[in-house]
């Protein structure tokens, strides 16, 4: 009696959940406990249907017992996945993350040691026809051409190889490039290695949008995307902190310590290239198969080229996504510049006005790490009305700063702190998910890595322009920077109109 009265208010309670027919009792002991236990599981497509067609089609003992038995054996394959699945999946976004990670520390190599390599006093030894500092600056020029080129060149070879086989190759050449650095003298030796070395980090975003395409399901690529946002901004902070601290350690024992720097970054892509080894090895072994089998396709029969060559002909999302992506990545870049606004403009001592290049990246980091899984599970009105709001935070933060250079509306240090918070908060989101979902989404596995590298050759062409241009002017002329925060209020501008009418019209069929 007991029993039955349990599971009649169970069976009352999801039926009111629910709305199941109150079927729950037909039928012997068994056919309750087996019908509760269903309802427990949770509803479903599946179950819906098999409780209608019971309703409709009366109590028979025998016939509702094998329903419901029949039904509870079956599992729907998307409620949940394997111990081992769970396990490739969680390996695969450490292995993604701690790459880009790495990537983006070996990065801060250069930035961390300028100073030390073109000192005459344990620097390297330059061609005595110009200046070291001028041999230095055209490098960055060179170097920033590279991985233009990079974006130019290598997308259609990612995709043909695969991202995960590409990234083990880009993290493979960049250890064995770093660890060259470490070990040599002359300038000249230097340079043809650091453009190497941008050459290949060129590569790594796209390499690892492909990755994210052939390691994980649809649902996931929001909260991928994010997570590799989250390892490039802890790379910068970590690697700059680690450099200071390898730098203080060794300074007065080593004559050149700048070596110690570049071979940290070497020893940096070791742990991200053994995960992304053996994890990819079985994420190729057990999913790329079945993902090819199911697409009927070989990546290799695919041009990536005709597809980015397609999306260009038919999409003209395509072609605001690059532009949006283009110029917020000039908007992005004034994180190089930070130190000094703060230091020249607001007159703030250099060890605050490195602080405050801190919180800009915190505030990247806050945004990434917070809002991609979200970003990418809203529907896309409310994503639309996401990067509306997000961009139009970033367009105020630039304009009180333009405000403040002209003028019109001066702010204090501390107001503009926050700014530079609020700056790196709102472009993120816009900055990484919109084009990477769309590179995803309509590359798929042969032409993401090509779609997402052309979006990035316009940005890097402009960002050259954008930091020579910043670079040379009168930094301690407040009025100077007036250019400066007209292009990066009009790069937040453009975006601001560009990129919620590429989503807007993503959606619409073909």
């Amino acid at each position: 009696m007991e029993t039955t009265v349990v599971l009649f208010l169970l069976a009352s309670i999801v039926n009111y959940a629910t709305g199941f027919p109150s079927i729950w009792l037909v039928g012997s002991r068994q056919h309750r406990i087996n019908a509760c236990s269903i309802a427990i599981r949770g509803p479903n497509m599946r179950l819906s249907k098999m409780f209608i067609g019971l309703r409709g089609g009366g109590g028979g003992g025998g016939g509702v017992e094998d329903s419901l038995t029949g039904t509870s054996e079956q599992e729907d394959p998307n409620d949940s996945i394997t111990r081992e699945e769970r396990y490739r999946q969680s390996g695969m976004s450490v292995a993604l993350a701690s790459g880009y990670f790495a990537v983006m520390g070996a990065k801060c190599a250069l930035p961390s040691v300028l100073s030390l390599l073109t000192s005459p006093k344990g620097g390297m030894t330059f061609s005595p026809h110009t200046t070291p500092q001028a041999q230095m600056a055209n490098l960055l020029g060179l170097s920033t051409v590279a991985v233009a080129m990079g974006k130019l060149l290598l997308g259609p070879a990612i995709d043909h190889f695969g991202g995960i086989q590409s990234l083990q190759v880009c993290l493979a050449c960049l250890a064995g490039l770093l660890a060259y650095i470490s070990s040599i003298q002359q300038f000249h030796h230097f340079a043809l290695a650091w453009i190497l070395v941008d050459f290949i980090f060129s590569a790594c975003w796209a390499a690892s949008i492909n990755s994210i395409h052939q390691s994980f399901q649809e649902r996931d690529w929001g909260k991928q995307i994010g997570y590799l946002a989250m390892g490039a901004r802890t790379g910068n902070a970590v690697a700059f902190s680690m450099f200071a601290t390898i730098l203080y350690a060794v300074a007065e024992t080593t004559r050149q310590p700048w070596r110690k720097i570049f071979f940290a970054s070497a020893l940096l892509q070791a742990a991200p290239l053994a995960l992304i080894t053996y994890f990819g090895r079985k994420t190729l072994r057990e999913t790329d198969p079945l993902s090819r089998k199911k697409d009927n396709i070989q990546p290799a029969t695919v041009n990536p080229v005709q597809i980015l060559i397609k999306e260009a002909r038919s999409a003209p999302e395509f072609w605001l996504h690059l532009l949006s992506r283009s110029c917020l990545m000039v908007f992005a870049s004034f994180l190089l510049f930070v130190p000094t606004l703060m230091s020249q403009v607001y007159e703030m001592s250099p060890s605050f006005a490195a602080q405050v290049a801190s919180i800009y990246s915190m505030g990247c980091l806050f945004s990434v790490s917070l809002g991609s899984r979200i970003y990418s599970l809203l529907p896309k009105k409310k994503q639309i009305f996401a990067i509306v709001t997000l961009l139009g935070l970033a367009t105020l933060s630039s304009l009180a700063q333009l405000g403040h250079v002209m003028g019109a509306f001066p702010i204090s240090s501390t107001a503009s702190a926050i700014s530079m918070f609020v700056w790196g908060f709102a472009f993120s989101i816009p900055f990484y998910l919109p084009p990477s979902l769309y590179a995803l989404e309509k590359g798929g596995k042969a032409g993401s890595a090509t779609i997402s590298d052309a979006f990035d050759f316009l940005g890097f062409a402009l960002l050259a322009i954008f930091n020579g241009y910043v670079a040379s002017i009168a930094h301690n002329d407040v009025s100077a920077w007036i250019g400066c925060f007209q292009i990066t209020t009009l790069c937040s501008f453009v975006s601001l109109i560009a990129q919620p009418l590429a989503v807007f019209l993503q959606q619409r069929p073909r």
